[in-house]
């Protein structure tokens, strides 16, 4: 009884913390709610049943965000479910794998500021293919295979810049794309 107490008396403010980060992630019409309703059978995570639910559209009720939410914005949700649990867990460490998949530009951009602003508090390894989301983030390292194997290497301050550039322009790095990925990177000329 104590864990469904626990779960109700905590559901407003979660609800209310996500709604903010997922404003911030360009979601401004966004409803999210915890639904929690009491279960038939005591199981071993508590006597109550507990459900998502999400509308990223003002004129639709909120929904279980399994059943409607697109591929970007499971991403979001996610994303802003881990911002609010990190702090109030204690994790020491978080490792996201392209948790801003199916989001682009400055919803990028956004994702790269709450993944930075939760390293504050502790450590992120995020594996990204987003310059915007990849240019937040203190050190880098490549990932690659070579003959038949995974390797990785830690980037120096310039790698870094050609790696977030290839990320820009392709297999063909441009100066453009070098001055961007600098402009990512807070590097100035």
């Amino acid at each position: 009884r104590q864990i469904g107490e626990g779960r109700r008396g905590a559901a407003p403010k979660v609800e209310e913390e996500v709604q903010n980060i997922l404003r911030r992630l360009g979601m401004q019409d966004v409803r999210f709610c915890v639904s929690i309703s009491p279960r038939e059978n005591l199981k071993a995570d508590g006597g109550d049943s507990v459900e998502f639910l999400f509308s990223a559209n003002s004129t639709m009720p909120p929904r279980p965000v399994d059943k409607i939410a697109s591929g970007g914005e499971i991403s979001r949700v996610m994303l802003a479910l881990k911002a609010v649990s990190v702090g109030k867990a204690g994790i020491s460490t978080v490792i996201f794998d392209e948790i801003d998949t199916g989001v682009s530009g400055r919803v990028a951009d956004a994702m790269g500021e709450i993944i930075n602003d939760m390293a504050a508090g502790c450590q992120i390894i995020n594996i990204t293919h987003l310059p915007q989301v990849a240019g937040k983030g203190d050190r880098h390292f490549r990932v690659y295979k070579r003959e038949g194997r995974t390797d990785i290497e830690l980037l120096d301050s310039e790698s870094r810049v050609v790696e977030i550039a290839g990320m820009l322009s392709g297999s063909d790095v441009t100066e453009a794309a070098v001055r961007q990925a600098r402009y990512l990177l807070g590097i100035s000329d």
